[in-house]
This record gives C-alpha cells, sequence and structure tokens, in this order.
C-alpha cells in the first residue's frame, strides 16, 4: 500500500478525501440539527405546555430524546476528535494524510452539550411522595441526567486537558467551565431539596402527619359543627410530634388541646386583618390559603389513606357553610381549582421540593440568572459570529492541509451548523428561566408561605413598612403562564347535528379534534345547585326526577333496564341524544339567545358524551365497554342520518330524525332507540309548556348525573386527567371529598322509582 508523500497527490484522492470529510460532517450535522429540533420541542412542551407532557406520544419523545442524547453526544465527539490532528484516509490503495483543525467545532458542540442538559433539568420534575400502599411516587431528578451530566463533564475536562497539551487550554477555560458549573449547581440543588422534602413533615411525611392530625382533632371538630375547623397550612416542620401506628400526633398543651403555636392553620389566616391585604384581594388571599390546606388532605387520597382516616366529613364544615352558601358560584369551585394546581406543581414540578428550605428559591433564582447570563452572552455571541462569517463568506467547521499537496488548505463545512443549534438551544433556555423564576416570584407557592409568614411574624413585620411594601407587591403579582387549570371542558357529539362552515370547523371535520371550550358561568351554576339543596344527601343520578317531571311509566321508560340501559355510560349516552334533538327544534322567536339552563344542558351533555367516547377511566364503567359502546352507537347514529337525508334535513326536522331512530326496531341499536323517545317526550314538553321548561329539566337531570358520576376510587385516572390540564369531572371529584362523598348509593329499581337505574 502507497503513502502518499509530497507532491505526489493525485486530483482523485483529493477528491476522496474531501468526500470522507465531507460526509462525516454531513453526519455530524443532521445529529445536531435533529437533536436541537427534539429538544426544542421538548423544552416548549416542557416549560409552556405541560399538558401535553403526558401525552403517549409526547412521552416517547422525551423517552427517546434521553435515551438517545449520550449515544449521539459520544459519536460526534469520537467523530470530531477524531479528525484533530492529523489524518489518514484510503483512496483506492493510496492512504493519504493530511492535519486537520477541529477545535472550533468541539468546543460549540460541548457548549450545545451543556445547554441541551439545563434545558433538561428545567423541565425535570421531582416528586417527595408518600404511599401508604407502597406504589413508588418519590421520584428524584432522573437519573439520566446525572449520568449525562458526569460523562459530558469527563469529555469537557479531557478536551480542556489536551487544548493545555496544545498550550491555549486557558482559551477553552471561560467558555465551557461556566455553563457546566450552571449545569452541576442545578442537580445539585434539586438533589438536596428532593432529599430534604422528602423526609420532611411539611413534604414527603405529610400525608401521615395530616391524618394524626385529623384524628386528634375529630373530639373538637364534632362538637364545633359550624366552627371553623383548625385545618394545616403550613408549620408542620416546626411541631414537635411522636410517631404512631397510624401516623403522627402532635404534642400536646398541659393535656388540654393540641399545641399549635408553631402551626398556621386557616383559622389563623382568616382571623388576619391587616393593611398589607388593603391593595389585594383579601378573600382570594384566604381562599388560596383555604386551597392549599384541602390540597394537603387530598393528597392523603393520593397517599391511599382512607377518607375515614382523613376526618373528612367532620373537616370539612367550612367549605358547604361558608363556600357553598354564598352566591359567589365562582368562588367554591375557584377554591377547588387553586387546590389541584397545587397537587399538579407537587406531582409535575419541581417547584413544591425547592420550598423544603426557606433559601432554596432565592438560591435557585440566583442560578437560573447565572443561566439566563450565559445564555444570552451565547446568543449575542452567535449572532456577531454569524453576521460576521455571512460578511466574509462564511468559516469552515475543520480546516485540513494535505500532507502530500503542501499548498493545499481547505475549510470543510460551515460554523452555521455550529452556531445555529447552540443560539436556539440558547434562546430555549433563557425562556425556561424566564419562566422557572417567573415560578419562584409569582407562584401561588410563594404568595402561601408569604402569607403564613407574617401570620407568624405580624407584630415584628408590621413595623417594617419596606416588608409590607415588598409582600404587597409579591403578593399581587400574577403569571398566567403558571395558571395549570384550565376551565376548559371537550365537547363530542354522537349525531353532531349542529355542525358549523367555518374554517376552523371545517379543518376539524378533515383532522378530527376534541373541541374544547371554557366552562360557562351557566354550568358552574347548575352543578353547584343541587350541593346547595338540603336534601341532596338523597342524591340519585337524576333519572328518577326526569321520568316523573315527564310522566314516563315503566312501560315506557327509556332508562329502565328492560330497554337495555344497566350502566351510567349508556343512560349518559340515551339523555345525550334525546339532548341533541331538542336543540335542534326550532325556537320561537326564531334567533334567540340561549337561556342558563339550555347552556348548562348542552354543555354537560356533550361533555358527558366525551367521557364516555374517550376519558371512559373517570367514570364507574367498564373502559373498553365504554368505548365500544360509543363507536357502536357512533357508527348506527349515522347510518340513521343518512337515512332523515343528512345533517342539515335532520336537524330542520326532529320529527324525521326520531322516526330515522326508530327505523327497523329490530336493528336498531337499543341507546339510539330509547334516546329518540325520549328526545320525543322532551319536544313534546317543550311544545306544550314552553322551551324554557324542557330545558330547565334537562339541566337538573345534567348537573344530578355528572354528580353522581364523579365520586370514585380511580386516583390514578384523576391523577393523569391533572397531569393534563384538569377535567370538569375531576373538579368535582375533589369537591365531592371535601363533602365527604367518595361512593354513589345503589339505584334503585323501576318497580321503586319509575326511570331510576
Amino acid at each position: 500500500m502507497l503513502i502518499m508523500g509530497a507532491g505526489n497527490c493525485s486530483g482523485q484522492a483529493i477528491s476522496d478525501f474531501s468526500k470522507h470529510i465531507d460526509g462525516q460532517l454531513m453526519r455530524v450535522n443532521a445529529l445536531l440539527v435533529a437533536s436541537t429540533i427534539v429538544i426544542g420541542v421538548m423544552v416548549g412542551i416542557g416549560a409552556y405546555g405541560q399538558r401535553y407532557r403526558h401525552h403517549p406520544l409526547t412521552s416517547f419523545f422525551f423517552l427517546g430524546a434521553s435515551t438517545l442524547f449520550l449515544p449521539i453526544l459520544s459519536y460526534v465527539v469520537s467523530t470530531i476528535s477524531g479528525n484533530q490532528g492529523p489524518v489518514a484516509v484510503l483512496s483506492d490503495t493510496q492512504i493519504i494524510t493530511a492535519w486537520c483543525n477541529t477545535w472550533k467545532h468541539i468546543t460549540l458542540v460541548l457548549v450545545w452539550a451543556s445547554l441541551v442538559q439545563i434545558a433538561a433539568v428545567n423541565t425535570s420534575a421531582i416528586v417527595a411522595g408518600d404511599d401508604k400502599k407502597g406504589r413508588n411516587i418519590a421520584s428524584p431528578p432522573a437519573m439520566v441526567l446525572l449520568v449525562q451530566a458526569i460523562w459530558t463533564s469527563y469529555l469537557v475536562v479531557n478536551f480542556i486537558g489536551k487544548a493545555y497539551d496544545a498550550d491555549f487550554g486557558n482559551v477553552f477555560i471561560p467558555i465551557l467551565v461556566p455553563p457546566f458549573a450552571v449545569l452541576v449547581a442545578k442537580l445539585l440543588v434539586k438533589y438536596h431539596a428532593w432529599y430534604g422534602a422528602r423526609g420532611s413533615l411539611a413534604f414527603g411525611r405529610n400525608p401521615n402527619l395530616i391524618v394524626g392530625y385529623m384524628e386528634q382533632l375529630k373530639a373538637e371538630l364534632a362538637s364545633e359543627q359550624h366552627s371553623l375547623p383548625p385545618l394545616i397550612v403550613t408549620g408542620e416542620d416546626t411541631t414537635l410530634v411522636h410517631k404512631e401506628p397510624h401516623g403522627y400526633s402532635l404534642n400536646q398543651a398541659n393535656g388540654t388541646g393540641i399545641d399549635n403555636n408553631g402551626l398556621v392553620t386557616i383559622d389563623r389566616v382568616w382571623q388576619l386583618e391587616d393593611d398589607i391585604f388593603l391593595t389585594c384581594s383579601t378573600k382570594q388571599l384566604k381562599d388560596l390559603c383555604y386551597s392549599f390546606a384541602l390540597f394537603k388532605l387530598l393528597r392523603c387520597r393520593f397517599a391511599r389513606h382512607t377518607i375515614a382516616e382523613t376526618g373528612s366529613m367532620k373537616a370539612h364544615t367550612l367549605l358547604p357553610h361558608v363556600l357553598l352558601q354564598v352566591n359567589d358560584d365562582e368562588r367554591a369551585l375557584g377554591v377547588i381549582a387553586d387546590e389541584l394546581s397545587f397537587l399538579h406543581d407537587y406531582y409535575y414540578s419541581s417547584l413544591p421540593a425547592l420550598y423544603s428550605r426557606s433559601w432554596f428559591p432565592i438560591l435557585s433564582i440566583f442560578i437560573s440568572l447565572l443561566s439566563m447570563g450565559w445564555s444570552l452572552f451565547c446568543i449575542l455571541a452567535t449572532t456577531f459570529v454569524i453576521v460576521m462569517l455571512a460578511s466574509k463568506g462564511g468559516a469552515g467547521q475543520m480546516h485540513c492541509s494535505i500532507d502530500c499537496h503542501p499548498m493545499y488548505d481547505k475549510n470543510y463545512g460551515s460554523l452555521f451548523f455550529d452556531f445555529a443549534p447552540v443560539f436556539l438551544l440558547a434562546a430555549l433556555v433563557v425562556l425556561a428561566e424566564v419562566r422557572e423564576t417567573a415560578c419562584y416570584i409569582c407562584s401561588n407557592w410563594t404568595k402561601v408561605s408569604l402569607i403564613c409568614r407574617y401570620v407568624r411574624h405580624a407584630s415584628s413585620w408590621q413595623q417594617s413598612p419596606w416588608k409590607k411594601k415588598l409582600i404587597g407587591r409579591l403578593l399581587r403579582c400574577q403569571c398566567k403562564l403558571l395558571k395549570h387549570w384550565e376551565d376548559k371542558m371537550n365537547q363530542c357529539s354522537v349525531l353532531a347535528l349542529n355542525r358549523r362552515t367555518t374554517p376552523v370547523a371545517l379543518l376539524h371535520r378533515l383532522i378530527p379534534l376534541l373541541d374544547r371550550k371554557k366552562v360557562p358561568r351557566a354550568v358552574k351554576i347548575a352543578v353547584l345547585k343541587p350541593l346547595r339543596s338540603p336534601s341532596w344527601k338523597n342524591r340519585s343520578n337524576g333519572v328518577a326526577s326526569l321520568c316523573t317531571r315527564l310522566q314516563l311509566q315503566a312501560n315506557n321508560n327509556p332508562f329502565s333496564a328492560s330497554s337495555g340501559v344497566k350502566a351510567i355510560a349508556d343512560t349518559m349516552l340515551v339523555a345525550h341524544i334525546a339532548t341533541s334533538i331538542l336543540e335542534v327544534r326550532r325556537s320561537e322567536p326564531p334567533r334567540q339567545a340561549d337561556s342558563a339552563h339550555k347552556i348548562a344542558a348542552t354543555h354537560l351533555s356533550r361533555y358527558c358524551a366525551y367521557l364516555v367516547a374517550y376519558v371512559p377511566e373517570l367514570l364507574p364503567d367498564d373502559d373498553e365497554w365504554c368505548k365500544s359502546l360509543y363507536k357502536a352507537v357512533q357508527k348506527k347514529g349515522k347510518r340513521a342520518l343518512g337515512a332523515a337525508g343528512g345533517a342539515r334535513a335532520a336537524a330542520s326536522n326532529p320529527e324525521a330524525l326520531v322516526q330515522a331512530l326508530n327505523a327497523r326496531p329490530e336493528t336498531a341499536h337499543y341507546v339510539l332507540k330509547n334516546g329518540a323517545e325520549l328526545g320525543k317526550k322532551l319536544v313534546e314538553l317543550a311544545a306544550e309548556e314552553g322551551e324554557e321548561a324542557a330545558w330547565e329539566v334537562l339541566a337538573d337531570f345534567w348537573s344530578e348525573m355528572i354528580l353522581y358520576a364523579a365520586p370514585s376510587d380511580n386516583v390514578d385516572a384523576h391523577a393523569e386527567a391533572i397531569a393534563r390540564g384538569g377535567e370538569l369531572i375531576t373538579l368535582l371529584w375533589a369537591l365531592l371529598t371535601h363533602l365527604g362523598v367518595v361512593s354513589r348509593p345503589e339505584p334503585a329499581t323501576p318497580d321503586d322509582a319509575p326511570g331510576d337505574v
């Protein structure tokens, strides 16, 4: 084999050498660009679209990106390092040697790697959990992040060592050391926070303490049914406790009661009246602390404690007697929504664990500011270099001199492929750090912490004007990015009679997407109405009252077991079809504004259809059965619509639709048939007593139905719903839990109450 000497290069040999180098750089650049795009999507979802974080496809991307990062980085670095210094390439039967310089290329790749890992740490969650039945929900920062940081740090140290051997290592220290110092600091803070929170009575071990505390309060709460219960807000770590078989018990004060001087309880917060709240909504801040206290109680259910262990029915007298009896229909649900936001933060973010020590948030903000400063420097530097390179015609990622051709010097690749990913990732890191800093400054966790500290130190803080001014500013701070509860409800329809012709609606037909709408105030009023009724303790699924109002007898009851309806899911679909039939009935006068009852009934009807079709795990019936039932009803419903002349014709003629749904009784689906019969009765009621009377009946039915379906022991399904941004039925599930309702009564038989199933 011939090794080419000086001046002996052929044109073909030089061409083969160039193809070899270009091919390697092309593969490296493709990996860098593709990885940057995936990381960008991950950061965007993790920081600004967390409701999509738990979608199966998104989870697949997260897992794939985490798994492939180290192999990709190792391949890229080894490929670049292999081209540093002497390079030998085989051309036919000849070996061509060259000297190549890749210092710039490998430096930018390592900077890229540091930014990728900083972004990953920012979007990772740490959970300090405590599960009574052994389900492991205590989650430290992902171990893969630590492994990646160790391996990348080794590559940096190795690279700087080689640079020192070449007598210019000092050039790379200020470039590579700062980002990896920030990365290591972030990981250490998160691991320290997780370790501290896991053993804290206010975080990891809190459910056991709450159970013991509620046990001690039972006698006191039983004797004061309408008093404000002293539910714990903060301060558990300042209290002396004793370990008991089923939790912790707090120290007694002279044997006469609980020594809670170190605790901040909700009654102490609600008694606070101070000018610090004059520029804030006092009611809102007090409700926020109450939400935090309820969050700690609800966590006991997620830790698999029973409702009896937390004393739920005795402990929450504040909810029905203060919140449910007022005219503010948004307040009670707002308290529960804030509670579920706290729950979301606890299980799906790093924020709560960092409050296990008072100085952790300050340290985290400081590290985030350093990270932002470095990232902004990268953005400015890369922008300047890209502009300079563009003005000079570009610069290569590698510079090679071939031994056999002393006059041959060439740049390979383009540094744009290195600078562009660094620029993009630096911008993403800045956005992630801005959001993380906003979390510490404006989050509800900070507000609750400040309020409770003020309660404990009211006498001293009242004498400090600057403290009061600072606290007032922080309490007024709002950030929409931190609101995890979206207050929206998905809508779905079996028959889809009211099809719109807007461009968005047409796009929805081509790409089936759920119709997600803000929960109307009419819906909130409707679902709270039964809870405020003294007779709601005899709750039912609403079928009995609906059948009584429509004067349905046992022989023509569309909800009876003899008609095929045996579960909550098919009951919902029967009533949903009937609601759709009444909805398309022409109103008099035409185009009048929808009443509150109609809005509540139609929205709850479509929402229940969505529950059956897409999230049946939130219902008591079998998941697969619900999905198959919905598909069968939808399939035969489309055929019935076709027989009625299509959706538009059926919408203008509900009588024809009823006939189409009832056609061929021997092959018609029982849900469609029963829904048509019920819809016919509703149309008759609207003709006799007015349309508003029919909508009022339906609104009452749907509100009772969803409250009847909400209680369950399926905590995991509701945890997943909270991760996705929340469901209305989860909101009601939490509300009913605090009212002591965790199961539904056995439905009456048709003989006992016509129409009940």
